[in-house]
């Protein structure tokens, strides 16, 4: 959905034509993947994902952009999310591209491109859960979409009140599981388990999901996914929930 691009193409920008664009530059602190400077943080220059967007020819029609990593991890970015976060595509950390960074800190390289935000304050917040920051490294390609095509695959199969546990479920799933895993040609393939299997674990397996869902090296010692300490049964239970009406068995409300 970019001006210029038949639906499906692929359009290419090089690092010079980004680095051309209007800059701003924030120190990011107490950031997961900057653990190694956890108290000085890191000078970051970038471009504002709203502004890159216009910048690309975004269509005025799509409300939803997602990153994709070269892990195929996938962040999703709703326009609501855009306005009230303002993420930031990262160009450079503390005046250097991010492989030249790295190489003289010896630190993990994040680049070639990757997201973050300035000051990220969480909207979401029910039972014992936090609207999570989409802050992706390795990025590879940007997607332009809209809400309707990237979610309406994943919506909950029946009629759930908002503070249902299905709704809550859907709200997690929307913000966190669509990350790595993935429903027809909707989400990251990183996990390589799809939305259908991870409904058959809830339906069946409800004690193993959410375990893996909490701690997965608890059930599957070499698993690579981060678990969810902070989420209680509540939580839990409502992801199971919204799992659970992409099955044939009915759902409970």
């Amino acid at each position: 959905m970019v001006a210029a691009l038949s639906a499906g193409a692929v359009g290419y920008v090089s690092y010079a034509e980004l680095i051309a664009l209007p800059q701003i530059t924030t120190t990011i602190q107490n950031d997961s993947n900057f653990a190694d400077k956890p108290s000085r943080g890191v000078r970051t220059t970038g471009i504002r994902l709203e502004q890159l967007a216009k910048a690309l020819g975004a269509l005025p029609q799509s409300d939803l952009i997602d990153a994709l990593g070269t892990d195929r991890y996938r962040s999703h970015y709703p326009a609501d999310y855009i306005a009230a976060h303002h993420p930031i595509f990262a160009l450079k950390i503390n005046g250097e591209r991010p492989a030249q960074w790295a190489a003289e800190t010896h630190a993990y390289d994040p680049g070639p491109y990757f997201i973050r935000h300035a000051n990220f304050i969480p909207r979401d917040k029910f039972l014992t859960y936090l609207e999570q920051p989409q802050i992706p490294d390795n990025i590879m390609r940007l997607n332009f979409s809209t809400v309707a095509a990237t979610y309406g695959p994943i919506t909950p199969r029946g009629d759930f009140p908002p503070n249902s546990p299905v709704a809550q479920g859907f709200l997690i799933a929307k913000q966190n599981c669509l990350r790595c895993h993935f429903l027809n040609d909707v989400g990251g393939t990183k996990s390589g388990r799809d939305w259908p299997l991870l409904a058959t674990w809830a339906r069946e397996q409800p004690q193993f999901f959410e375990r893996y869902v909490h701690d997965p090296q608890s059930v599957e010692p070499h698993a690579h996914m981060e678990g969810n300490p902070t989420y209680d049964d509540a939580t839990l239970h409502a992801l199971t929930a919204y799992f659970r009406t992409f099955t044939e068995e009915k759902p409970h409300k």
